[in-house]
């Protein structure tokens, strides 16, 4: 389960805190400590409580090896840290999402130790994109184009290596959880003579 805060860093640590002691060794995320937040207390509720960082950077990879960095610093398991780079949905972003999770994957396996975490995206973020939800006869039927548009963002960022997503509608989560399924899926090849 991932609870998510409103985005505000002094009134997210205050929700934070009362969920995290809510569900206490539940192993919750809690989405997301940003640079403008007090890390120290919320790696604190993170370690007393037994939950997951969601460590969020917008675009920026500095910032997410400095939140990484700082909590590992104040007690969280690099076990319990995953990186959100942000998401930039199709036509929006999406090629420099792809490039950012690109490049922290490489960083991660050079031995960049800070960056050597699970990576989340947030593909609901494609529903900001008018082309996902506005009337346009001429784009087509909305009830397919919006669950297209993030399920594409989706299997984009998982082709570059994010490792999760976050997602809005039932439909895409079907059409990504198939396409992960047939991407993993072992194939008997024959075997060479």
């Amino acid at each position: 389960i991932i609870v998510g805060g409103c985005g505000n860093p002094r009134k997210d640590l205050e929700f934070f805190r009362e969920v995290a002691e809510m569900a206490s060794g539940e192993g919750i995320v809690l989405a997301s400590v940003t640079v403008n937040m007090d890390i120290g207390e919320y790696a604190k509720l993170i370690v007393d409580h037994g939950h997951v960082a969601l460590a969020l950077a917008f675009m920026n990879i500095s910032q997410l090896k400095y939140l990484s960095r700082k909590l590992v610093e104040n007690g969280v398991p690099r076990n319990k840290i995953i990186l959100d780079p942000s998401t930039g949905g199709l036509g929006y972003g999406l090629e420099y999402s792809f490039s950012i999770i690109e490049t922290i994957k490489l960083g991660a396996l050079r031995g960049d130790v800070d960056l050597q975490s699970p990576i989340c995206i947030a593909s609901s973020n494609a529903w900001a994109a008018r082309e996902a939800w506005m009337k346009n006869p001429l784009w087509g039927d909305r009830k397919w184009r919006g669950p297209l548009w993030e399920a594409i963002t989706a299997m984009t960022l998982i082709l570059a290596g994010a490792d999760m997503a976050m997602m809005l509608h039932p439909l895409s989560a079907k059409i990504v959880k198939r396409y992960c399924e047939s991407i993993t899926r072992v194939v008997d090849l024959p075997k060479a003579e």
